[in-house]
């Protein structure tokens, strides 16, 4: 006799049976814990994709195959969620006008091309403004993030956002923020 499945569970020839052999019932656990590890990592996934690197799955399946696949998970998001850290530590160094702080280096793969590129990229800057240029990069960052500063806090909201050719033109910010970008950086030169 051939026993088939419907998509509401076991046919009932098969249901008389699930009592006496509990490896049916081991399978439908087994079936649970994949339907909820399918579940969990569709959950990461999206939240991943909107940009939530804190998320974590739960380990603790009793198949020791998904706990392992879990946590490897989770260490992969952790591993992301360090290089970007560092990465953004090294780009909020530079806004604020730091030349000498790059990345750590400690980064292997993609991440450590990133982050070869970047110091490369900030060891050439230095070397194009030399010392004394990187003195009044700094000066310059700071009086310029000084005058971003005055600007949010009198509610003045703009956004500055990358367009493709079927966008709109992009909105530029307030006249006078450009004019007093200008003065902060006159007098600038390589």
């Amino acid at each position: 006799m051939v026993e088939t499945t419907n998509g509401s569970g076991w046919n009932a020839a098969y249901q008389d049976r699930v009592p006496d052999d509990p490896s049916i019932e081991a399978t439908t656990d087994l079936n649970g814990e994949k339907a909820r590890f399918s579940a969990e990592v569709a959950a990461l996934a999206t939240a991943v994709l909107g940009g939530d690197l804190t998320r974590r799955m739960k380990a603790d399946y009793a198949d020791p195959d998904l706990s392992r696949s879990a946590a490897i998970l989770n260490e992969l998001i952790t591993s992301i969620g360090d290089n970007l850290a560092d990465f953004n530590d090294a780009m909020a160094a530079l806004a604020h006008g730091d030349l000498h702080r790059g990345m750590r280096d400690k980064h292997r793969g993609a991440f450590g091309q990133l982050q070869k590129n970047f110091n490369l990229a900030l060891a050439t800057v230095r070397t194009v403004l030399g010392e004394q240029g990187s003195g009044r990069f700094t000066e310059k960052a700071t009086k310029f993030r000084r005058m971003l500063a005055g600007v949010r806090s009198k509610g003045a909201a703009f956004e500055i956002r990358v367009s493709d050719e079927e966008s709109r033109p992009i909105p530029s910010p307030p006249h006078d923020l450009w004019l007093k970008l200008a003065d902060a950086l006159d007098g600038f030169s390589a």
